[in-house]
């Protein structure tokens, strides 16, 4: 299972196919949206300069943070992640694995201080869902394949950095592994913030 939960936590970052969600479950009492980034109405006119800067309620760096470090120990024991965190890095991002001992799901937390938010939402991809975590803009994108199911919450924690917490399981669907990953999502944006 440790072998197969790193390649799986790739595919899913990658993308593949997705599904939208009612977004009824969200971290940080906020409240999702399903409007695509980048959208502008009609009264507005168009710029050539670069987009609006990001609202968030502060810019956090998060080169060269311990991803494992992102959830305590009973955060993790909330979410029913029972086994130790075990590093476990994507292709150019440092990441960290928890698991259940029942194996019913597991969440990955992923750090990327090389590309943007704008990977997940430019162009739009159907069945994402825009929200936002502790106030910092997000998108949900859930994915199927052959190697089960995954729900992951990317958050726009500063301009071209992402925190990726996504839940993944061979058997539970997606829409429900949400409900894992938006309350953890949730916790990690505030540990953050308190750092």
């Amino acid at each position: 299972m440790r072998r197969v939960v790193p390649l799986i936590a790739a595919l899913a970052l990658l993308g593949g196919c997705s599904q939208s969600t009612d977004g009824s479950a969200t971290p940080g009492g906020s409240t999702p949206t399903t409007t695509a980034a980048g959208r502008t109405s009609g009264s507005e006119k168009p710029s050539s300069t670069a987009k609006e800067p990001a609202k968030r309620p502060k810019t956090i760096n998060i080169e060269g943070m311990d991803p494992c470090t992102l959830l305590t120990e009973a955060q993790r024991a909330e979410f029913g992640l029972d086994r130790p965190p075990q590093k476990d890095d994507a292709p150019g991002k440092p990441g960290c694995s928890m698991s259940r001992e029942d194996r019913k799901h597991s969440v990955a937390i992923f750090l990327d201080s090389t590309q943007g938010i704008g990977t997940y939402t430019e162009p739009a991809r159907p069945g994402s869902t825009m929200l936002q975590v502790g106030g910092f803009p997000a998108v949900m994108t859930e994915s199927k394949n052959s190697l089960g199911f995954a729900c992951a919450i990317h958050v726009d924690v500063s301009d071209g950095q992402v925190v990726t917490v996504q839940s993944h399981s061979l058997d539970t669907e997606a829409q429900a592994l949400c409900q894992v990953a938006q309350p953890a999502a949730g916790a990690v944006v505030a540990n953050l913030m308190s750092k």
